[in-house]
């Protein structure tokens, strides 16, 4: 596989599947939210959380995941992939910082988002796992990754 969006788009996923897999260990123990219901609140505002409002807010987290891992797949083409999982994972924690401290603060009217210290945590879990598994995915399905992106 060659094409740096494909890859991007899959690594992204790949990433989104592990934070998904974090939150919902943190909701099944810990009675956390998913991200789907905290996205959902954001795309309508007051509103309870239905199930198709959940699959909204799943279906936006997942494109925004795929979109993510097109940054990274392009990180990793303009600087390189030495020290890959620092990138990864500094994408993992800028996009966490985006999610619970800028994005909220941008929607008007804002909506009430109740997230405690123990979501946080799990979030910045999540997020970091992401990034982890986006850069696992981009470095497994390119065998010389540094080779193949000094080519394109």
């Amino acid at each position: 596989m060659t094409d740096t969006i494909q890859r991007g788009i899959y690594a992204g996923l790949a990433g989104s599947m592990g934070d998904l897999v974090i939150h919902s260990i943190g909701y099944f123990i810990f009675g956390t939210t998913l991200t789907a219901h905290y996205i959902s609140q954001l795309i309508f505002p007051f509103a309870k959380v239905t199930a198709i409002k959940f699959a909204f807010g799943l279906a936006t987290h997942l494109f925004v995941g795929a979109i993510a891992g097109i940054l990274l797949a392009l990180i990793f083409q303009k600087f390189g992939s030495d020290y890959p999982y620092y990138k990864g994972v500094g994408l993992g924690i800028v996009l966490w910082i985006a999610h619970v401290a800028v994005i909220p603060n941008l929607v008007a009217p804002r909506p009430y988002l109740y997230r405690t210290e123990l979501e946080a945590l799990v979030d910045l879990i999540a997020h970091t796992t992401f990034g982890v598994l986006s850069t696992l995915y981009l470095l497994r399905t390119t065998k010389n990754i540094k080779q193949h992106l000094d080519t394109e």
